[in-house]
């Protein structure tokens, strides 16, 4: 540049921007977008491609939520089968706003359901108006993306389909079915289900048989195997890596005992729970979890209710017996962990409320009034709830 004068002006180059300076890194890029809440981030997925790729990336969503707790339990309130409606239960001090009440997110549908949770996704079903036929989907409430599953092959009776995503390993989910096969009804075959190659193969290595008349339970995710406990004798695990189905050891049953009474059976933090009462004490049982290696089970709390009924009398059938099983009502929703085991808890469903009990130090507190029948709840009108853990995540379906 020159003056009127003719003299040359020397004039530095403009310096960047703060804006350019924070585009162009992506750390700091990153600890900014980690500030900002979940409803934000699916926004700014839209900004570029380069943000696109940042917030999908599985190391983001680790930083995200490194401890992968729920923030909120989805109970479904029965008895809604036409078009079920959800309450959801706050965990800890994430305010977090609920995703739906309801699943509407197909047309075409009678009714969805949810059959599981697991870490952060849901696999759902639905019964089709037109083509009279059950879907099966793979639903992220938080980005509300969904993935319909191919039509499985018509040989062969469904027994279930199970869900098995681990954000920290993979940003892929997995979905097992099991089917009977046609040769035997106590004879089962394993189909995987992966969006890598969207469809459903037979694992040729995973097939086993277990006797007429026991059946088995739960199909819980954990340390990268399917868990189902049976109701007597060895249950089993369908190990994902492997492709194999293996026995999984169970605690011994008290003597009299034929039939395995399971009051709880989930994962929690890396953690596979296990609460089985037969006693007639009922409000005295122990938390239990499996060993890593899948070993065997070890007690980790001893639970005594007693304190819960004292403060929460509505919770007794006075018309029964007191020796009777059912004489105390309450139903185990979920254990929960947190970062230091000071804070591990039960959530549990008594009649008309939700209660916090703390597994370290036997105390609680009410976490809310709950009322899933639509009219008051009492020990001689209880129902159980299926409820399912609710997990932000920003997962691709």
């Amino acid at each position: 540049m020159f003056s009127a004068k003719g003299n040359k002006i020397k004039t530095s180059s403009p310096s960047p921007s703060s804006a350019e300076t924070i585009a162009n890194n992506d750390d700091l890029l990153t600890e900014i977008l980690l500030r900002l809440p979940i409803k934000s981030l699916l926004k700014f997925k839209c900004v570029s491609k380069h943000w696109l790729s940042l917030i999908s990336d599985p190391l983001f969503y680790l930083c995200l939520n490194p401890s992968n707790s729920p923030c909120a339990l989805m109970v479904h309130k029965w008895p809604r089968l036409d078009n079920p409606e959800f309450d959801f239960i706050k965990l800890g001090s994430n305010h977090s706003v609920p995703p739906f009440k309801t699943l509407n997110f197909i047309n075409d549908a009678s009714v969805i359901k949810i059959i599981q949770s697991c870490n952060g996704l849901l696999l759902c079903n639905s019964f089709s108006k037109n083509s009279r036929k059950l879907n099966y989907y793979v639903y992220n409430p938080t980005t509300k993306q969904r993935k319909i599953l191919p039509a499985l092959s018509q040989a062969g009776k469904t027994y279930g389909l199970y869900l098995a995503f681990d954000p920290r390993k993979s940003p892929y989910y997995k979905v097992i079915c099991v089917r009977q096969c046609d040769i035997s009804q106590s004879a089962y075959r394993i189909q995987i289900y992966s969006p890598e190659t969207g469809c459903w193969r037979v694992s040729s290595t995973a097939t086993f048989i277990l006797p007429l008349g026991i059946g088995f339970h739960g199909g819980v995710f954990w340390n990268d195997s399917i868990h189902w406990y049976t109701d007597a004798g060895p249950s089993i695990r369908f190990d994902i890596n492997q492709e194999k189905v293996k026995k999984m050891p169970m605690p011994s049953m008290p003597d009299g005992c034929y039939r395995r009474r399971v009051a709880y059976f989930g994962e929690s933090r890396g953690h596979l729970c296990l609460v089985e009462i037969h006693s007639r004490s009922s409000t005295q049982f122990n938390v239990c979890e499996m060993e890593r290696d899948h070993s065997g089970w070890s007690v980790k709390y001893r639970v005594n209710l007693d304190g819960v009924v004292s403060a929460f009398p509505g919770m007794i059938k006075s018309y029964l017996n007191p020796s009777m099983l059912n004489y105390y009502v309450y139903q185990i929703m979920g254990i929960e962990r947190e970062e230091t085991n000071e804070g591990d808890y039960l959530v549990l469903h008594i009649p008309a409320q939700i209660v916090r009990y703390n597994l370290k130090d036997g105390s609680f507190r009410k976490l809310c009034d709950f009322a899933p029948n639509y009219k008051r709840e009492d020990a001689s009108n209880f129902g159980y709830c299926n409820a399912y853990e609710y997990i932000q995540s920003l997962a691709c379906v």
